[in-house]
């Protein structure tokens, strides 16, 4: 027994020895198909593992130490998951961003595992600040998607952080981080979660961006994410418009074709909505409670209700310049005149109207917006708003080039090009002279 084990660290010893030898990059890429050749080494010293970890510095050697833990997960039958969730939160504190993206596989599945740990342990919040860390270290720049984006915004939601997710969701997303074997599915969860975030803020405009972002993915098939984020989206586009979304020209097929029968308790809704009656709003509403419940969509009902009163109230600025608070109240069918000031001191405050309410003889002036559009503000926001249409001109412009340039591409166009003219037969082409189009009178 004493001789099994002497030979067993023996093999991790020198396992350590290569660990311990590699700091450049040229090394640290040899030492990666070094530990994937020894994988199997490691799992058969799984009692000897946590020993080697010990002997690593998290900072210096962070990817030999990802691989041996990543082992430890994927290998052992039953974790000490106390001892693994400190592991892991000094590990993500301290590990170096270079060398944990060159194993990124076996840092999502490290991430991934303390997540499902302290998930199971309901203890959310304080597995926010270690996955912020993990997705700021896994990518190679805020532009980049990785697969444990979505986690870390889940995680917000369930310690109903929202505004701990804001930095991230913030950063444009253009580029897969590289090696990270992202999924289709982990791609929609974080849009489909960044929504229920700011809905969670009541950004209800952004929320209405990042649904919308879930729905216009391109799919070949309709699928659950995308379901459950349409029906918040058609939700959220009546409180941000006043009426069901319009999907954009590049939209899949797929959600074309069910968008309009797919949901039909939510086109209902919204149908219903844009009569601008609040008793038929109502009457739908409590015709399908049940189904907006079981779908956890009956707070966004409730509110899409309340924003039609405020509708209501808008669309008589338009008419009258005063109107008595009994008058409003009988236009919009409140129940009261306090009810009706209650509505308008909330949209006075955000800024949905400009009015003026006289309690005294119980009259409301409705009043222009004020606004001149000419402070220093307002010029500091169109600059920031021309600053970002540059950088996405320029973003786009490059991934052109990119695709015009790349071989994967133009192998693929010059072989469609040649089945192309080979299905158009020899009556297109004479003696090998390319026949001219007729000419447009």
């Amino acid at each position: 027994m004493d001789r099994k084990r002497s030979l067993q660290k023996k093999k991790m010893d020198k396992i350590i020895e290569k660990i311990l030898s590699s700091s450049s990059e040229p090394e640290l890429k040899q030492l990666r198909t070094f530990l994937s050749k020894e994988e199997t080494t490691l799992v058969k010293h799984l009692q000897i593992l946590d020993e080697a970890l010990s002997s690593l510095d998290m900072s210096q050697h962070s990817l030999g130490y990802a691989y041996i833990l990543a082992t430890k997960v994927a290998a052992s039958p039953k974790l000490d998951t106390q001892k693994f969730v400190g592991q892991v939160q000094r590990f993500v504190k301290v590990c170096t961003a270079s060398q944990i993206r060159l194993v990124s596989s076996k840092f999502v599945l490290i991430c991934r595992k303390y997540a499902e740990i302290v998930k199971e342990a309901k203890i959310y919040i304080a597995a926010v600040k270690t996955l912020q860390t993990a997705v700021y270290k896994l990518r190679p720049a805020s532009d980049h998607i990785t697969p444990l984006h979505s986690d870390f915004i889940l995680f917000c939601l369930l310690a109903k952080t929202y505004q701990a997710a804001v930095p991230i969701l913030e950063d444009e997303i253009f580029e897969v981080a590289a090696d990270s074997s992202l999924t289709t599915r982990e791609i929609l969860l974080y849009f489909y979660y960044g929504g229920l975030a700011y809905t969670g803020l009541k950004d209800y405009k952004k929320a209405l961006h990042f649904f919308k972002l879930v729905v216009s993915t391109p799919a070949t098939v309709l699928s659950a994410i995308m379901v459950e984020a349409y029906k918040k989206l058609i939700l959220i586009s009546l409180l941000v418009h006043g009426h069901s979304p319009s999907l954009p020209r590049y939209t899949s097929p797929a959600i074309q074709r069910h968008h309009k029968t797919a949901f039909p308790q939510y086109n209902e809704f919204a149908n219903a909505y844009s009569t601008f009656s609040t008793d038929e709003l109502h009457k739908v509403a409590e015709t399908h409670a049940e189904v907006f419940t079981k779908e956890k969509n009956f707070g966004l009902v409730k509110l899409c209700i309340q924003s039609l009163y405020c509708r209501n109230i808008q669309r008589l600025t338009q008419t009258y310049i005063t109107l008595s608070l009994q008058d409003i109240a009988t236009s919009v069918k409140l129940s009261s005149t306090k009810e009706v000031e209650k509505y308008l001191l909330k949209m006075i405050e955000s800024g949905e109207i400009y009015a003026t309410i006289n309690q005294k003889d119980g009259m409301v002036s409705f009043l222009d917006d004020p606004e001149k559009y000419d402070t220093s503000d307002i010029l500091n926001s169109l600059d920031n708003n021309i600053q970002k249409v540059m950088h996405l001109c320029k973003r786009t412009r490059y991934l052109d080039e990119s695709i015009a340039s790349s071989s994967l591409y133009l192998q693929k166009t010059s072989i469609h090009e040649r089945g192309r003219l080979g299905e158009m037969g020899s009556d297109e082409f004479a003696d090998g002279a390319e026949k001219l189009p007729p000419k447009v009178t």
